[in-house]
């Protein structure tokens, strides 16, 4: 039977039991001495000292406390607050940049409004022909008609332009009135050029000398000066739709032409217009 030597610590609830076991056959049943157990403890054997169980104790994890919901919310409240001004502070930002556009959008307008406005340009006219109608002879005295046709110009490149029908007109003969009509309505764009055929009614009475003999002149060698004169309302209108104010111009041409029976040639001629 094997003696099992105690832990020094003398805690024997770990120890596993002792079994015992049958001696072998050629074991000598003779009693033998057994050593003290002063000299046991003190020089054990190498049996013995195989034989002893060590317990090693393992410390237990550490739990960290976990801090109240009280000090979350006290630590999130020191954070938004810093979160807070950049965010606010992109906004100022933002707002200041979209402030800016709307500005410059704003003034860019008025002026471009302002340019249009203040230097418009007024529509150009030439005197392309003149047609007399129902002109007189030696047996029929009449009062004849004249055609006129005009070509006119717009030269504001952003801007259309409509004539009214208001719009009066007059052909004269060193201030002599010989030819009274409307204007035609029209419509023009920009920066274009279109004919107007202007349709006087003559007027009652004789007829200047030199008209007269103009009119009856097939050759085209007497030649006479006239002159028309026109007021027109025209409305002013910016591409996109913004309409400006109206105006009123006036037409003053003064041309001469190699007759006014048998040529209808503009020998020259010199047209002024102005906004009133």
């Amino acid at each position: 039977m094997e003696e099992r030597v105690r832990n020094e610590s003398g805690d024997n609830s770990e120890e596993p039991p002792l079994h015992p076991r049958p001696p072998p056959s050629d074991y000598d049943l003779k009693p033998r001495r057994f050593p003290s157990r002063k000299k046991s403890i003190k020089h054990p054997s190498p049996q013995a000292i195989e034989s002893e169980t060590y317990i090693i104790q393992i410390p237990k994890d550490q739990i960290f406390s976990v801090p109240p919901p009280e000090n979350a919310i006290i630590a999130e409240r020191y954070r938004l607050p810093q979160e807070k001004d950049q965010r606010s502070c992109c906004k100022r930002w933002l707002c200041i940049l979209v402030t800016l556009i709307l500005l410059a959008l704003i003034i860019g307008i008025i002026i471009l409004t302002w340019h249009i406005l203040f230097t418009s340009r007024v529509p150009l006219f030439t005197v392309v022909n003149v047609i007399v109608k129902n002109p007189p002879s030696a047996h029929k005295k009449t009062n004849p008609g004249y055609q006129i046709t005009l070509e006119t110009k717009n030269p504001n490149p952003r801007v259309s332009v409509s004539y009214g029908s208001k719009g009066d007109a007059t052909l004269l003969y060193e201030n002599h009135k010989i030819g009274t009509g409307k204007f035609p309505k029209l419509d023009q764009v920009s920066g274009s050029l279109k004919n107007i055929e202007l349709n006087l009614t003559g007027t009652k009475g004789a007829l200047p000398d030199d008209v007269e003999t103009s009119i009856e002149d097939i050759k085209g060698k007497k030649h006479v000066s006239l002159s028309i004169k026109m007021d027109v309302p025209i409305k002013m209108k910016v591409l996109g739709g913004i309409k400006l104010r109206s105006k009123e111009i006036n037409v003053v041409c003064t041309f001469k032409v190699s007759s006014l029976g048998g040529g209808k040639d503009v020998l020259s001629q010199k047209c002024q217009s102005k906004f009133n």
